[in-house]
Parts: C-alpha cells; structure tokens; sequence
C-alpha cells in the first residue's frame, strides 16, 4: 500500500504562487493531491498550471489576501464547492523584513503579523470548519478514533529556534513564534474530528527570495551556508518529503501538535562564524 498516495483529496495552500508554496504544491501534486491557492499575485508560477496535465489533477488559482477575513471565507466556501471536498491546509504565505529591533514601525509589526499569523489564522479556519462541516455529516458527534479527516500545517521557521547575527528580524521571528503557539492547542481542539496540526520549520532554503538576497547580500547567504552542519543552503526539493509525511494521514496518522525542524543542522551546534 503506498501510504503517500493522496489521489482524490484536495489540499488549500496559501502563497504557493511561487517560492516553498510552489513546491509543496508540486509534491503534493506528484501523489495525485488536488490543488487549490491562495495569493495576491495575479500571476502565478507557470509551473503551478503545469501540475494539471503533468500529473492528472485538477488545479485552480483563487486571487485573495489572506488578511481579510471575509475574502479568506469566502474563496474557502468557493473552493469547497469547486473541489466537493478539504483534505489538507497548508499556510506557506508569509512576509519577512530585515529591520532593526529599535527602529521597526508600526507599519511593518502590523503588515508582518496580518500576513503570518492573522492570515494563516483565517486560511486555517476557514478549512478546518469545512473539514468538520464534513465529518459531522459523515459521523454526527461521534469523537474520531482514526485521523483521516484533515492534516492542517503552518510554516514556522529555524528563527524560532535560534537568532542569527546575519539578519534582524525580531518581528518575523515573533510571528513565526506566535504561528507555532497555535498548534498545540488547535490539534488539542480539532482532534475530535480526526484533524491532525503540525507546523514544519524550514531552515535556510533557496527559494526566489534567498536567490535575491544572494544576489544583492553575498556575505549574508555566505554566512546562512556556513551556519548549517552541510556547508550549504537547503533546496526547496528537500523540504518536500516532510511536508508529504505531514500530509499523509496514512503515513503520519499519529503525529498532531508538532513541529518538524529542516534546518541542515544548523541549530544542532555553536557557530563559529559571526558576520561582521
């Protein structure tokens, strides 16, 4: 039995118009998952259209910003209807800004956590009521003894973990340690209905974002490789085979109110270099 078969289950991802988003569509695509995103660019990646023909699925891209809660409900009730059913939520939309402690404005405190953790808060929602809307018509108030109902997953980070003297990004980090506060506590209140909540942290990874900071701060990613035990950033590819496990009921079944850390070993140890 292959346990990360997902075929005919549909998974809301937010910010995978490009970047980590992209990716776990893609991994989730490759075993038969169906695809609806959520973002605020009008146009996404061409590979996310991609995905239909190359893997058989159906995939559809909803324009929405996720820091307005009716629009966030809305689309959601949309996609339960153009889809006939939620399997899987993943909340990959998110902002970082490189701003000093003493200098961040409000302007950049309100704008980081209205996307990290108000946005992923409605998305998560907003999925998680579709989920037990169909569990109850499946099962009544019968309390799940199998988790086969829904996989939620936020997307913390390695900053939550450690801080690093290459970026300040206190703010980010705060939002990201809020996003991790939330999956306790919401895996305690949806297992009933067989809802399992995790939260992956990815580690430095080369995504569009780092590729720009690469080419604009050398030194920085310079100093990103030499934190992690490998020598090197992490690949977007490399993350794929967790959140797959996350996503697989059959293969994770057990796993609710967790976090599982990607970082390429960069939080197992005291670095020796320092950016300066």
């Amino acid at each position: 039995m292959n346990k990360f078969n997902l075929k005919d289950q549909t998974a809301v991802i937010s910010g995978a118009a490009r970047g980590l988003g992209l990716a776990f569509a893609e991994v989730l695509a490759s075993a038969g998952c169906n695809i609806a995103v959520l973002d605020v660019v009008h146009e996404p990646s061409l590979a996310l259209y991609g995905l239909r023909s190359q893997h058989n699925i159906k995939v559809k891209y909803y324009i929405v910003d996720i820091t307005v809660r009716d629009q966030v409900m809305n689309t959601v009730s949309e996609i339960a209807q153009d889809f006939g059913r939620i399997d899987i939520n993943i909340n990959a939309a998110g902002v970082v800004i490189d701003e000093p402690f003493l200098t961040t404005s409000d302007e950049i405190l309100q704008r980081i956590f209205a996307v990290n953790v108000n946005g992923s808060f409605f998305v998560a929602q907003a999925c998680a009521n579709a989920m037990v809307e169909r569990y109850k018509s499946q099962h009544g108030d019968a309390p799940a003894k199998d988790a086969t109902t829904g996989s939620i997953i936020f997307i913390a980070s390695i900053a939550t973990y450690i801080a690093s003297t290459a970026q300040q990004i206190s703010c980010y980090t705060a939002s990201k340690a809020a996003i991790k506060g939330l999956v306790k506590p919401v895996a305690m209140e949806l297992s009933p209905y067989g809802i399992r909540v995790n939260s992956l942290s990815p580690g430095y990874t080369m995504t569009e974002m780092m590729k720009t900071l690469q080419s604009k701060q050398p030194d920085l990613v310079k100093q990103f490789e030499k934190e992690t035990l490998f020598g090197r950033i992490g690949l977007p590819e490399e993350m794929k085979g967790g959140m797959l496990w996350l996503c697989s009921s059959e293969a994770s079944g057990w796993y609710t109110g967790q976090d599982l850390l990607l970082d390429g070993g960069a939080t197992s140890w005291k670095h020796p270099a320092v950016l300066t």
